[in-house]
């Protein structure tokens, strides 16, 4: 081919219509934005779908351009034009043309959804699945009904061996994505929306300098070419009968929603039965109640288990919280000082919040948290007017040996105080009115359920020749060890260069922690508390419905080690800020005493997520950030004693302390910043979950996330958070047809 002509050739390929060419065939002409050829529009010639990669010999006499991933030889992703470019040949075999597939698929595709959960897949379960996805995805799925419509658009079945991600921002690609037709470079709504504002001359070599800036990353195409919006055509995964039907289901029950009124809406778990009261729950005040309930415990933190307090096996504390409670939070600060409760309006409006009973006996005082603790106490009558301290004083009158032990403020710095419950007699309904209201939460005695003691002798009797790399959590160097080194540091504070703070995190780190430790894996989900929600399997977990045969996100569980790490000023902590993309519990299931000989555990801050954005302007202002850096999803901060202090002094912000010892679990809602600092060497072991409560924090938690990619190549979207609920909407469909 003559060099003169090599360019126009080039910029032939990238108009509408990529058609390959050969000596002895010609160019078929057609309206530039005309998608692909139609197989029944050329009579007389055969299509040959291709089926393989760019590079296959098969396609070699085609020329065809080759996608991304064939050019890079990325074994980690798929050939973006397989099955959805085709070639059409004449009799003697030779390539006359090459089109696209545009006819949507009949159905979603032969994936495996799951047949059974945790527990019975129940009615209401679906009811309030689809709820949740309707109210996520409606809006999203009208707009796809659109985008399939467009004579252009190109249809593609959904990956299930990769992630399907946007090659400029890594987040998921579910719907409304763009594709170039000469390199395969996929673009969702956001990205393409810039690409369409970038002058059409605009090159990769006249891009900003900056490689990571998004627009050098969003014109580049193949070598020597760059892109134009105009190269893009429209992308849709979707079959278009099951969208249509999906889109009108949806649009009957939020009419349902409608009409239900505004309690119905604002919870999504309004379908299921509330054993635990017949009284109406008077959302708009239920954050008061918390706080007054976490008040009232934190007073009695923990009553010895070798001291039985009633003669009744049923004995237990049931409080009662007024809903008109002032909205601020209670001071602790002064424990003699009583907190006002205004009466209720009328006894309906008393609801029980939460019931309670001793702490079982396999974590003794010594290993229980000195956050709000468990009370065991006869069951007693609260008036609507009683107030915490008045409550309080009430107990000690009934449990004379309770023994004060509470969370100590720092200096002038106060907290939240946490609600605690006993995983014995904490029920999916109690749960429920806790985090709907997204707050975190501790739950004690739940070592007794674990049939494996997970010990640093039991991982290097089992593991120790295993390779690990640990990291330092003063300066995050990494050094490859063994799984017996690391943890034959536990307890040997004399042995440790002291320069060192080493921890095993996220372990394993790629293996799916079911294929590594099947025995473990099994423990875990066996004592778990609220399984419902948590299990990889359970039934209200969104997570749960992904097809066996997709790559699903990773949420866990995972293993977090690390040994002690002091919480004093300039302290980096065992875990630095950040926010999760979804829920999670976290299990300590191992504390070495620490090195003083006191009860060993780990000292958790987490902050309410209506607290972020104070929390993002102190740690840019204190640490003069560039503009574009996150300060928590960076993860490079840890709010020391002294942050703590002036965070406060300066936005009022407090987090909520948590002490967490060996058997005890912290739930942590999706878009809660979090830090930890282990004060003795522990093993923890957590699960992410999405539960229908913290959907919409989920949600803006992703945009989030795609912003920082934006600014740098920060983390890929493995939630996959509308792929995920999608799925969840199919897979109950089936389920109940």
């Amino acid at each position: 081919m003559p060099a003169a002509k090599s360019k126009s050739k080039k910029r032939a390929l990238s108009s509408a219509l990529d058609v390959g060419e050969t000596s002895s065939s010609k160019r078929i002409k057609s309206d530039p934005i005309d998608t692909s050829l139609s197989p029944h529009s050329q009579p007389g010639l055969q299509v040959q779908m291709q089926e393989k990669f760019c590079l296959a010999t098969a396609y070699k006499d085609a020329k065809l351009s080759r996608c991304t991933s064939c050019s890079r030889r990325n074994g980690m992703d798929t050939c973006r034009f397989r099955d959805i470019r085709f070639i059409m040949r004449d009799a003697a075999g030779a390539c006359r043309g090459i089109g696209f597939k545009t006819k949507p698929a009949p159905t979603l595709g032969r994936v495996k959804f799951p047949q059974s959960w945790n527990t019975e897949l129940r009615k209401e379960h679906v009811n309030i699945i689809k709820r949740v996805v309707a109210t996520g995805l409606l809006p999203v799925l009208q707009r796809e009904i659109k985008h399939l419509e467009h004579k252009d658009t190109i249809c593609r079945p959904r990956e299930v061996d990769v992630r399907a991600t946007c090659d400029t921002c890594l987040t998921s690609l579910f719907s409304l994505s763009w594709m170039c037709r000469l390199c395969g470079r996929e673009a969702c709504a956001d990205c393409y929306a810039k690409l369409c504002l970038i002058p059409p001359n605009t090159t990769p070599a006249s891009a900003p300098k900056d490689r990571r800036d998004p627009e050098k990353r969003l014109v580049a195409c193949v070598p020597r070419e760059s892109h134009s919006a105009q190269q893009f055509f429209p992308i849709s995964r979707f079959a278009e009968a099951e969208l249509r039907s999906a889109v009108e289901e949806m649009k009957a029950i939020m009419n349902e929603n409608k009409h239900a009124g505004p309690s119905r809406e604002r919870s999504p778990v309004g379908a299921l039965p509330d054993s635990s009261s017949s009284t109406p729950r008077n959302s708009s005040n239920s954050l008061a109640n918390l706080d007054l309930l976490a008040a009232v415990v934190a007073a009695h933190p923990h009553l010895p288990d070798n001291k039985p307090l009633s003669t009744s096996p049923e004995a237990k504390v049931s409080v009662l919280l007024p809903p008109n409670l002032e909205s601020s939070a209670p001071d602790l600060n002064n424990s003699t000082k009583p907190l006002p409760v205004p009466a209720p309006q009328s006894i309906g409006d008393i609801i029980p919040l939460v019931k309670v009973e001793n702490t079982p006996n396999d974590i003794d005082a010594a290993t229980t948290s000195s956050t709000s603790e468990p009370v065991s106490s006869p069951l007693l009558p609260i008036s609507p007017s009683t107030s915490a301290s008045e409550l309080s004083q009430t107990l000690k009158l009934k449990s004379p040996i309770l023994i004060p032990n509470a969370l100590v403020p720092e200096g002038d710095v106060p907290f939240h105080p946490t609600v605690t419950f006993s995983d014995l007699t904490l029920t999916e309904d109690t749960f429920r009115q806790v985090w709907v209201e997204g707050r975190p939460l501790v739950v004690k005695g739940v070592l007794d359920k674990f049939h494996i003691k997970w010990t640093p002798q039991y991982f290097v009797e089992k593991y120790s020749d295993h390779g690990c790399t640990v990291v330092d959590c003063v300066t995050e160097a990494r050094r490859d060890v063994t799984v017996g080194w690391f943890f034959g540091l536990f307890g040997k504070h004399g042995e440790r260069d002291d320069a060192r703070v080493w921890k095993l995190k996220d372990w394993p780190p790629s293996t799916d922690f079911k294929s590594a430790f099947p025995e473990l894996y099994d423990d875990f989900a066996r004592a778990v508390p609220i399984p419902s929600y948590c299990r990889r399997d359970g039934v209200l977990n969104l997570a749960s419905h992904f097809p066996s045969d997709v790559v699903a996100p990773d949420l866990g569980p995972k293993m977090y080690n690390a040994l002690a790490m002091e919480d004093a000023e300039g302290s980096k902590g065992s875990t630095r800020l950040h926010m999760d993309m979804a829920d999670a519990v976290n299990i300590m299931v191992f504390a070495e005493p620490c090195a003083d000989g006191t009860v060993g555990g780990a000292r958790w801050d987490v902050f309410r997520a209506e607290d972020a954005p104070a929390i993002r302007k102190f740690l840019s202002d204190h640490f003069k950030l560039a503009n574009g850096i996150d300060p928590i999803h960076s993860q490079q901060f840890y709010l020391d004693k002294q942050l703590r202090r002036e965070l406060y002094a300066n936005t009022g912000v407090r987090s909520h302390q948590v002490i967490q010892r060996q058997g005890e679990a912290v739930f942590i809602p999706a878009g809660c910043a979090h830090q930890v600092c282990n004060l003795s060497d522990c093993i923890k072991v957590a699960a992410d979950f999405v539960s229908p409560e913290n959907i919409e924090r989920c949600a803006r938690l992703t945009e989030e996330f795609r912003a920082q990619n934006l600014e740098r190549m920060w983390k890929e979207d493995v939630l996959q958070l509308q792929t995920m609920m999608w799925y969840a909407w199919v897979s109950c469909s089936q389920q109940f047809v």
